[in-house]
């Protein structure tokens, strides 16, 4: 079977999945498949590490299958395993939540090392600081966005289940549901985003394999030395790597 299809690995059930089978709607798109991990990413490192690990501990991520990881890890069975051979491409989407325990820099740099080519084992992208950065801004053309930053101690904070940070983006954010959200705002949201990785990275010299590991390592030392984190969402921006710019499929 000649391969068509492009694995969606998503951190949760409900938010990832909603949004991205939105975004793939409004562009026509219907040769992904979605799978949620239903954890975050460092339990993520641990399973690999687990099942993958040498001699020496160290994972072997020459010799991973994520498809056929995925089919026993979740428990895949009938038409919804996952075979290798259908996928052209392989995205990753995780948050960088480093308000969990067990928030590991080294962990996340391995990862992004070893998921950078979406062709070959996968490419990994990380939601600065969770995926509900889509929608922190009060405006589309917020001039103020590429500085914009969030505290760690409003990412700790929780009540009835739900963080603090996710609160306030939902009190003051411009985008309302996820199914109110148009082309025209989809467009301008990958704009946002993709105009904040440029400016957080300008001064690097870098590789585009490195990009996300740079952005990865600029997030970890500004958390470091000033207890922030930029707000950018990069998993939107797979969808420039992956089609490049859309535009209005109607235009």
């Amino acid at each position: 079977m000649e391969r068509s299809k492009i694995l969606l690995l998503v951190e949760g059930e409900k938010v990832e999945k909603d949004l991205f089978e939105h975004f793939y709607n409004l562009y026509g798109i219907n040769n992904v498949e979605i799978v949620a991990y239903k954890t975050h990413i460092y339990a993520f490192y641990n399973r690999l590490k687990n099942d993958y690990a040498d001699s020496d501990g160290n994972i072997e991520f020459d010799i991973i299958d994520l498809p056929l990881f995925l089919n026993e890890y979740l428990n895949l069975e009938g038409e919804s395993l996952l075979n290798e051979a259908d996928f052209t491409d392989i995205i990753l989407i995780f948050d960088f939540d480093p308000h969990d325990p067990q928030f590991d820099p080294n962990k996340l740099e391995i990862l992004l090392d070893n998921f950078s080519d979406s062709t070959d084992r996968g490419k990994l992208f990380i939601n600065y600081p969770m995926v509900e950065s889509f929608k922190d801004t009060d405006s589309l053309d917020n001039p103020t966005f590429k500085d914009s930053t969030v505290h760690i101690d409003i990412l700790k904070e929780r009540s009835r289940r739900t963080s603090r940070y996710k609160r306030i983006v939902d009190s003051y954010s411009c985008i309302g549901s996820i199914e109110e959200i148009t082309t025209e705002v989809a467009n301008s949201l990958l704009k946002l985003h993709s105009f904040k990785l440029e400016y957080l990275l300008h001064t690097f010299s870098y590789t585009d394999e490195d990009t996300y590991k740079m952005l990865c390592k600029k997030q970890c030392h500004k958390l470091n030395n000033e207890n922030l984190i930029w707000v950018i969402n990069t998993s939107l921006l797979h969808m420039l790597d992956e089609y490049g710019f859309i535009n209005n499929p109607e235009d």
